[in-house]
């Protein structure tokens, strides 16, 4: 009796609800009675054997765990496919109820693509601008190199040739440093 007692004080520990109080005290007074009605004060083979009989109660009384609860709530309407395609279930109160639920998920939906399309602009606005600094790049390059080979000695000298300009020769000796002392 002691084991059986047991066994339904651990189910009365597992089960969720607001009906956990009440389910608690039928099953101590149904414990009571078993203890009265037993006169027998010597244990019998019974009691050493565990038993994993439950105690059957109707499913009114029976507490609903988090998902049986989601599942089998009334307050949830039972849609079928015909009145999905049909539009049906747009006009029912579950609906109504949950509109501004609905309203914000779309909002943010909304504010979720908008962020990403922004991100996307960006993005390829930034690849294009690293083209663009590549380009000006090697263009500089390519002006500075040409602007370093025209302004060698050999290359000036060759220009004042070919334009007929002889006041100015190469020295045939070399400078002098002054030096002050």
């Amino acid at each position: 009796m002691k084991k059986q007692a047991e066994e339904v004080q651990f189910e009365i520990e597992l089960a969720e609800g607001s009906e956990q109080a009440e389910v608690q005290d039928k099953v101590e007074l149904q414990a009571e009675d078993e203890s009265r009605s037993d006169t027998d004060d010597q244990p019998s083979e019974e009691d050493d054997i565990p038993s994993a009989e439950v105690v059957d109660m109707p499913a009114a009384e029976k507490p609903q765990t988090g998902w049986r609860r989601l599942f089998l709530s009334e307050d949830l309407p039972q849609v079928s496919l015909r009145e999905i395609l049909g539009g049906d279930f747009l006009v029912g109160d579950f609906l109504r109820r949950q509109i501004g639920f609905i309203m914000f998920l779309v909002l943010l939906s909304t504010g979720y693509i908008t962020n990403r399309y922004a991100a996307q602009q960006e993005i390829i606005e930034e690849e294009n601008l690293r083209k663009e600094l590549a380009d000006k790049r090697n263009y500089a390059l390519t002006q500075y190199c040409e602007l370093t080979q025209q302004s060698r000695q050999s290359m000036l000298e060759q220009r004042l040739r070919a334009n007929g300009d002889t006041t100015l020769t190469i020295p045939k000796e070399p400078p002098y440093f002054i030096k002050k002392k």
